[in-house]
């Protein structure tokens, strides 16, 4: 059943004290040449920062920016609170230290979200789409899973960015965000609409539009989820027992959730498979990434999370 919320795509930045990219991170989303509706949903997660108030307030008084207020809940709530939120049949989050690209020649195709919303409203099969992602700031490059995913990588721990485009039914129908699943929590989301998917019967199939489109910010300020020193098996296992059946389908097996969640990072792709993968999709991107990382799997920039 087709949703009754208008074709368009609602952009979720949520902020908490994070206000020194947040303009920036909002120019780059009004910028893009857009065709579809949009809107751009600020969650405050409580800030307390002035710096921030004050890009806050900033972007609020753009007429494309709606700001939401909330008391401190976490990143993950913030999330749900903006697809909660969202006006448009399409949602796209956007960390507020992050931006989409702007530069013309990356645009002659059109934009990411116009490309992405075009796709998921004519192919009803598409679970979502993504973008690779470039860094900036402290370290320039791809990541190094910049290169197409499917459902089968998904489920086998395979990195997920942040910037898919969706549905927000099917984000809704999935389960959203996990306040449980302190890290790895974009994985999780994802896992979550897939497995809303698979339960309604329909097709999880993902498209990837090359780019990079999608610029991930490298810096050291302030505390990043990623830098957290939590149990991955901890958190794996929580995404299992709530999608078994999902998980259960693809490894074709009647396991129990610990004994899946193992060989789900049993699977998850090293630097090594990933770079592999990359190479498969397009070998000179794959040696640019090689050089940029000094030809090292575990790099000498580690300590700044780069993924």
């Amino acid at each position: 059943m087709k949703s009754t919320t208008p074709v368009g795509i609602s952009f979720v930045i949520p902020c908490f004290n994070s206000g020194d990219y947040l303009i920036e991170a909002v120019d780059s989303l009004i910028g893009q040449p857009h065709v579809f509706p949009f809107e751009v949903l600020i969650v405050d997660d409580g800030s307390d920062d002035e710096s921030t108030l004050g890009a806050i307030a900033a972007c609020g008084e753009r007429p494309e920016v709606r700001v939401i207020r909330l008391g401190h809940s976490g990143h993950h709530a913030a999330r749900n609170a903006g697809v909660e939120a969202a006006r448009f049949e399409y949602v796209m989050q956007l960390d507020a230290d992050d931006r989409l690209a702007t530069a013309p020649e990356l645009l002659v195709d059109g934009s990411y979200p116009d490309r992405a919303v075009e796709i998921l409203r004519t192919h009803d099969h598409v679970a979502f789409v993504h973008t690779m992602s470039r860094m900036i700031g402290e370290f320039e490059g791809l990541t190094i899973s910049s290169y197409p995913c499917r459902e089968e990588l998904v489920l086998r721990k395979h990195h997920v960015p942040t910037s898919i485009v969706y549905r927000r039914d099917d984000a809704i129908h999935g389960g959203m965000y996990d306040p449980q699943v302190l890290k790895w929590g974009d994985w999780a989301f994802a896992v979550n609409l897939l497995a809303g998917r698979f339960r309604n019967g329909a097709h999880n199939a993902i498209v990837c539009i090359s780019g990079p489109l999608h610029e991930y910010r490298v810096h050291s300020r302030g505390r990043r989820v990623s830098n957290a020193a939590i149990s991955e098996f901890d958190m794996t296992l929580l995404v299992v027992e709530k999608n078994l059946d999902l998980f259960q389908h693809h490894f074709q097996r009647d396991g129990s959730a610990e004994d899946i969640a193992r060989d789900v990072l049993a699977s998850k792709p090293s630097r090594l498979d990933d770079l592999i993968r990359m190479a498969t999709h397009d070998v000179e991107q794959a040696l640019t990434v090689a050089r940029q990382r000094e030809f090292s799997l575990s790099s000498p920039f580690e300590c700044l999370g780069i993924p």
